[in-house]
């Protein structure tokens, strides 16, 4: 269920009727309980007495403070432009920051219809949900929730809003986003939080971007490690009429990992993870933060469809809170004076503190002995350009791990940070190239197989429209084989109930008509 929350800051700028408002939603599907907005921040507290991250959910306790985004290129006059909410001690944006919306006409900003369309461009919709309007769309008497029926699927064309925005799934193709007639939105996950941000609404200046950014936040319930795991969609689309050149894009994270004093911020390019550590043994209560005691966990994020170009520190060398020019820097291997990173020979290096905290001998924070304290983290990825007209893809994953002392956990979050990303790079449904988001959430109506019952308890039937020979193989969330069968016929008995456990499973059926994939919940 959708946890919205609105808080409006000091905006009322008589040019400007579309005023600064966090809109607030909570995803919380799995072991994580977080907190996303439409002003170019992600799991920010709501209120001085939330947690934007809370990890275990209900414990009172978390392990990430504050995200935010920031990207930058180059136009063809070698001009820098800059765009990006980055964080600081209030969390208000300096420079050109995101705000809730999609790009429009400069003058429909100010429009009661832009406002009324957009002020809030947030959306909490559930796989639950959109199963149940599959099945009774139709039916009499079933009202459309209200995050499905006003799902962005297009934009307001008289605003200079682009016709098609949030992914959905267009059952006759016409291009119209229609819930009455059983469109829906095509989300990942078991939940998810829909966010539009750009960054010409509000205050913009001349190195604007002109870029609209679609951020869809999600999570899945499993047995595994994916149950402390919330993933994350990004793409960026150029609104402009300028390509730019040597184009990066940055995570900038607060890793507070209970009490933010006593931390440590790492990084291990191989696996291309940016992480925080506590570092010492113990996670003391500080000024009303409530630690994780002596049980610490350590929290990456990895990226999962481009290698990092650079990862390291946030904020050092000469200022806590950079500027736009000093996170550029960061995002290019450098500090905030513009001193290179340099590694333990002196030699420059894009990655800063690249080790693993269990192993002595690696080069990070605590084989250096520096300070504990507060820690912030950016992560940067590349692309050659970002087209005029064009868009680029991104995927994430926040991933944590609690299973022992706060040094192994570091290195089991290096450990998770492969093992997703195999994952990831074996899967045809992950990706950012995958056409379609949900093809194994949802099973389309014309689809040449079907999964039933589902939820099981691990005996379920597999169908098919034809008779046919097919082969069956059931990979677990990381993707590995649990099951291999081969049948001739229209249907399968599966009985997967005494060699897997609780969890999430995908079901492959390769045959004459095709290779489908569906989503298996064992219950």
């Amino acid at each position: 269920m959708a946890r919205i929350q609105r808080i409006l800051l000091i905006c009322l700028i008589p040019l400007f009727s579309h005023s600064q408002v966090f809109n607030y939603s909570t995803l919380d599907f799995n072991n994580v309980k977080s907190q996303v907005n439409d002003e170019g921040a992600f799991f920010f507290p709501s209120a001085s007495n939330s947690l934007g991250y809370e990890i275990p959910k209900g414990g009172g306790v978390s392990s990430i403070y504050c995200g935010s985004y920031f990207f930058g290129g180059y136009d063809a006059l070698g001009q820098l432009h800059l765009s990006g909410s980055m964080y600081n001690h209030d969390n208000v944006s300096s420079g050109d920051g995101l705000h809730s919306g999609p790009i429009a006409n400069q003058n429909a900003y100010a429009s009661v219809q832009y406002s009324n369309l957009y002020q809030n461009s947030i959306w909490n919709v559930a796989s639950a949900d959109i199963d149940n309007h599959i099945a009774n769309f139709q039916n009499s008497g079933y009202v459309i929730p209200s995050a499905i029926a006003t799902w962005p699927g297009n934009g307001a064309s008289s605003l200079g809003v682009a016709n098609q925005l949030a992914p959905y799934i267009d059952l006759n193709n016409n291009g119209v986003y229609e819930p009455n007639l059983g469109d829906y939105p095509d989300i990942r996950g078991d939940e998810a939080v829909y966010v539009i941000m750009n960054d010409k609404s509000y205050l913009p200046d001349a190195d604007a971007m002109t870029i609209e950014v679609h951020a869809m936040f999600y999570q899945f319930s499993s047995g595994n490690y994916l149950n402390n795991t919330t993933f994350l969609n990004l793409r960026v689309f150029n609104r402009s009429n300028t390509t730019y050149t040597n184009y990066r894009q940055a995570l900038i994270m607060d890793f507070d990992i209970g009490n933010f004093s006593d931390d440590y911020v790492g990084c291990y390019a191989p696996n291309n993870v940016l992480f925080g550590y506590n570092g010492d043994l113990i996670d003391e209560v500080n000024a009303g933060n409530i630690g994780y005691g002596t049980s610490i966990p350590s929290q990456g994020v990895v990226s999962l469809s481009h290698d990092l170009y650079s990862a390291g520190p946030y904020g050092q060398g000469g200022q806590t809170f950079p500027d736009e020019l000093g996170t550029w820097l960061m995002m290019n291997g450098q500090d905030y004076n513009g001193s290179y990173w340099t590694d333990l020979n002196s030699l420059p290096t894009l990655f800063k503190w690249n080790g693993n905290p269990n192993i002595p001998t690696d080069w990070h924070e605590l084989s250096l002995n520096n300070p504990k304290g507060d820690r912030r983290g950016i992560m940067t990825i590349q692309e050659p350009n970002l087209p005029a007209g064009g868009s680029i893809c991104t995927d994430y994953a926040f991933i944590y791990d609690r299973s022992a002392g706060p040094f192994e956990n570091a290195q089991n979050v290096i450990y998770i940070a492969d093992a997703i990303r195999n994952f990831y790079q074996s899967s045809d449904f992950f990706p950012c190239q995958s056409g379609v988001f949900s093809a194994v959430n949802h099973i389309e109506e014309n689809t040449a197989a079907s999964v039933f019952p589902n939820p099981s308890n691990g005996q379920f039937t597999i169908e098919m429209t034809q008779s046919s020979a097919y082969s069956i193989r059931v990979t677990d969330a990381l993707g590995k084989i649990v099951h291999t069968e081969h049948f001739i016929g229209k249907s399968a008995n599966i009985r997967l109930n005494r060699v897997v456990s609780q969890g999430v499973y995908f079901a492959t059926i390769d045959s004459e008509l095709g290779t489908f994939t569906h989503k298996v919940v064992i219950e």
